[in-house]
Order: structure tokens, then C-alpha cells, then sequence
């Protein structure tokens, strides 16, 4: 059975040590459209914004709510922003996961999110670059190795710490 292509940015599935998984509210910058489920990264004035793909360690995490920052006035977002956060994401379109990509990296492909239905497009762009970790396939009934395989995937860069891939 073939995967269905239906990229919804990521998604926490559960905690890498059995924690919580818990938000923590950071401003977002102002003029900034946020679907649930992009990447994020803090910037040098203070907040938080869309992350472009390839961005290392200053990615803060990922949303958690669709918010619209105004050109002025504060804006709150919630946050998934602990780095042991098992996140569900899906492989772009034309790259074929298989289990030799555990525990290999990629980039995350920051594309628009979906203005009707308020949901992130993002996917996972398995490239070798380290920004999240691969850690396995999800595990569900409809998903299987291959094209738009839904991932479990760990910050590989992220503001709070630092990993690499296994060589």
C-alpha cells in the first residue's frame, strides 16, 4: 500500500524520556503568519519566527497554535520547544525512506502552511543535513517504508542543545 501524500508540519508524538509534553509562550515577531506544526527559530530580538530550511542551532522548536502577528503590538505563540520531543513529520515528495535512513539526518522543507485549513505544510527533506535526527517510522497500520513515509524525528539543532548523527 502506498503512503498518502498529506504533509502536516510536525507533530509531538510523545517524549524521548517519558516527560510531558508541555508548551512554554515565546512573542512572535511581528507580521508573521504561524500554522501549527512549523519550525520555528529565535531570532536576535527576542522572538520567535518561521525558520527557513537550513537554519542550525537557532531553532526553538515548533507551533503549536496558527497565530498572526500584526505590524505592531506583542503576540504570544505557544511553543513545543524541548529538544526530547519525539516529533511525526512526513518525507517530502520524492524521497523514499527506508530503515537505512534511522538514524540519519535532514533538513526540514518550510513550505506554506495551508490558509484554509490553518495547518502547517512542512515535511522532512532527507538530505544528510542535521537540523532533526530520524529515530524511526511511525508506527501505524497505513504507513509503511517509502515515498511520504510518516517519521519520528528528535531536533538534531536546536537552540538548547546540540546533537549529531551516527557515523
Amino acid at each position: 500500500m502506498a503512503n498518502v501524500d498529506n504533509p502536516k508540519g510536525f507533530w509531538p508524538t510523545r517524549h524521548l524520556k517519558g516527560g510531558e509534553i508541555r508548551t512554554n509562550r515565546y512573542v512572535l515577531t511581528a507580521s508573521q503568519t504561524v500554522y501549527p506544526g512549523d519550525v520555528l527559530k529565535a531570532v536576535t530580538a527576542g522572538s520567535v519566527e518561521i525558520a527557513t530550511a537550513g537554519i542550525g542551532s537557532t531553532a526553538i522548536g515548533i507551533a503549536a497554535e496558527y497565530k498572526v502577528a500584526p505590524a505592531t503590538g506583542t503576540t504570544y505563540i505557544q511553543v513545543w520547544d524541548d529538544p526530547d520531543i519525539v516529533f511525526k513529520v512526513q518525507s517530502q515528495t520524492g524521497d523514499t525512506p527506508a530503515i537505512t535512513e534511522m538514524f540519519t539526518s535532514g533538513d526540514h522543507l518550510a513550505t506554506t502552511g495551508d490558509s484554509t485549513i490553518k495547518m502547517s505544510r512542512q515535511e522532512l527533506k532527507i538530505d544528510g543535513n542535521a537540523q532533526f535526527f530520524i529515530i524511526g517510522l511511525v508506527p501505524a497500520p497505513d504507513n509503511e517504508w517509502g515515498e511520504h513515509a510518516d517519521l519520528e524525528v528528535i531536533f538534531a539543532e536546536h537552540a538548547l542543545i546540540s546533537r549529531t548523527t551516527v557515523s
